[in-house]
C-alpha cells in the first residue's frame, strides 16, 4: 500500500514501500503543497504544451504556477534541483520510448523507459492508472499511462517488454506500483467498453451491472495487476492498493468528476545512477 509523506517543501506525496526498498527516488503525486489557484489548486502538474492548448472560454492555469509545481514536485521526489525529467504527449495508445528521445523529441506514447544513470521519467494522470516499473537488478526503469484503451492495448506488458528487449531487464526480478486512479466503484462503463476488455482477456475485471450501479464498472488497478502478473512480475512485487482520484476530493485530481476543472496527477521515478 501506498503511504503518503510531506517533503520539506510542503508537497505531499505519496511513495511506494516496494519501490523505496527497492532504492529508486519516485513520487506519485497529490494535489496539496502548490502554487495553482482555484479550480486547479494547488498542485497541478499538467504539461506546458497542454496548457497552452486550452480552448478559449475554459479554465486555464498559469504557466509560472505550473512550473513551480513540477520544480516542487521534482524535489519532493528527490530529484537534484535543475535535474532533467523526461515526459512525452500522452495519446492512450500503446507506444514505448527510451527517456533520451522523448527529451530530445517529445513524441506521442504512453510508456517510457530508463537506463541505468540515464534521466527521471514523468507520466500524468487524472483517474487514468499511473505504473511505475523498476529493476533492482540493473537500476533500469519505466513509467505507463494506462486508461481503458491503453489497458485493452497492453501498454504495461509492451514496457516490460521495452525494459526486457533493450535493457536486459527481467519481469521476475522487477516491482511494480500502481498510483492513484479512479476506482472500479465509480469508474462507470458502457457495453462496448465490457467487450473490448473482455476480449482483452480481461472480463474478470468488468463488474457486472447492479454491483455499483445500473451499468457495468471497470476495475482498471485490477486489469493492470493481472497484466503485470501475467508477464512475468510476482504479485509479491507489485504495489496495488490505490486510492480513487475520483472520490477523494480532497487530495486528488479527477477529470471524470470535475471536466475542465480539474488539473493533472503525476508519477515520477528516476533510474539509479
Amino acid at each position: 500500500m501506498l503511504h503518503p509523506s510531506t517533503a520539506a517543501n510542503g508537497v505531499v506525496i505519496l511513495r511506494s514501500p516496494l519501490l523505496e526498498a527497492a532504492g529508486f527516488a519516485h513520487a506519485f503525486s497529490t494535489r496539496l503543497g502548490g502554487v495553482s489557484a482555484a479550480p486547479f489548486d494547488a498542485l497541478n502538474l499538467q504539461s506546458p504544451q497542454a496548457n497552452a492548448r486550452v480552448p478559449a472560454g475554459e479554465p486555464r492555469d498559469e504557466d509560472d504556477a505550473i512550473r513551480e509545481n513540477h520544480r516542487r514536485f521534482a524535489a519532493a521526489a528527490g530529484l537534484a534541483d535543475g535535474a532533467a525529467v523526461a515526459d512525452m504527449s500522452q495519446v492512450h495508445g500503446c507506444a514505448v520510448v527510451p527517456a533520451r528521445d522523448a527529451l530530445r523529441t517529445r513524441p506521442a506514447a504512453d510508456a517510457m523507459t530508463s537506463a541505468r544513470g540515464g534521466d527521471a521519467i514523468l507520466i500524468r494522470v487524472a483517474d487514468c492508472v499511473p505504473i511505475l516499473i523498476a529493476d533492482p537488478r540493473t537500476g533500469a526503469v519505466a513509467a505507463v499511462h494506462a486508461g481503458w484503451r491503453g489497458v485493452v492495448a497492453g501498454i504495461a506488458v509492451a514496457a516490460l517488454a521495452a525494459l526486457r528487449e533493450t535493457l536486459g531487464v527481467a519481469p521476475a526480478e522487477c516491482v511494480a506500483a500502481i498510483g492513484p486512479c479512479i476506482s472500479a466503484r465509480h469508474f462507470e462503463i458502457g457495453p462496448e467498453v465490457a467487450d473490448e476488455l473482455a476480449k482483452a482477456d480481461l472480463a474478470e475485471c468488468v463488474v457486472a451491472r447492479g454491483v455499483h450501479g445500473p451499468k457495468h464498472h471497470a476495475d482498471l488497478v485490477r486489469a493492470v495487476a493481472l497484466q503485470l502478473a501475467r508477464a512475468g512480475v510476482a504479485r509479491a512485487n507489485i504495489d496495488a492498493e490505490p486510492p480513487c482520484t475520483y472520490a477523494d476530493r480532497a487530495r486528488f485530481h479527477s477529470y471524470r468528476r470535475d471536466g475542465a476543472r480539474s488539473g493533472r496527477l503525476a508519477a515520477l521515478i528516476a533510474p539509479r545512477a
